[in-house]
């Protein structure tokens, strides 16, 4: 075999044994899937070599942990999870007045789900989960949420589930026009038709106050 074949070869090898043997990617936060071998310090590997040595951060008792979800995935992630017996919380954000562009209802987390689970008896279920990419760590284990702050979102809630945005303008309330042909004028709102998305605003108009119908997205409370 002449040297640039025994050249390639080698590559080939290497090549192979670093596509058995991945290396984690440096400042990764959230925990690596059950089955990649590589090197960690993450409680997935600890749980693996059997190097668990601080039991007190590895309570088997349930609590709120934070889960890193897949792009666009934090509905199927729910889903499943909830397939599987295991609560979860995806705080959802109705924005008002709807936006020009995007969607009116969205994750308030983006990529993040709540999950109430034990540790380390459903870390792998949970990591495994579809949908789902890992726990988030600091340091080497997924750190507990105060039960509080879920009690806080929820209390945020109304009776359809969605948390609101506080909407800046109810009656009274000073105003400036972002957009249409009373661009950069202030007003003072007078009336909300919530029905139909729009405001009733006074605008000085040739030393008199005036109103003026707009969309409730033209107009943002004044700083």
């Amino acid at each position: 075999m002449d040297s640039e074949t025994r050249t390639a070869s080698d590559g080939a090898e290497q090549f192979s044994s670093k596509r058995r043997n991945p290396r984690p990617r440096a400042g990764s936060n959230v925990s690596p899937r059950p089955g990649d071998e590589s090197e960690d310090t993450s409680l997935g590997g600890a749980l693996r070599e059997g190097q668990v040595d601080e039991p007190s951060k590895l309570l088997d008792s349930c609590a709120w942990y934070v889960v890193q979800t897949k792009r666009n995935s934090e509905q199927l992630a729910q889903r499943q999870l909830q397939r599987q017996g295991i609560i979860s919380y995806l705080p959802m954000l109705a924005e008002w007045p709807p936006p020009a562009v995007g969607r009116l209802v969205q994750p308030l987390f983006p990529g993040y789900i709540l999950v109430r689970a034990a540790l380390p008896r459903d870390f792998y279920r949970v990591s495994w989960t579809p949908g789902v990419k890992g726990f988030v760590v600091f340091g080497e284990y997924p750190p507990a949420l105060d039960h509080r702050c879920v009690e806080f979102l929820h209390a945020r809630e109304g009776s359809d589930g969605l948390i609101r945005c506080a909407q800046g303008t109810e009656v009274g309330v000073s105003v400036r026009v972002l957009q249409g042909p009373f661009r950069g004028l202030a007003a003072v709102v007078q009336r909300r038709l919530p029905a139909r998305e729009r405001v009733v605003v006074l605008l000085n108009l040739l030393q008199r106050e005036t109103p003026v119908e707009l969309p409730e997205r033209w107009v943002r409370r004044a700083s």
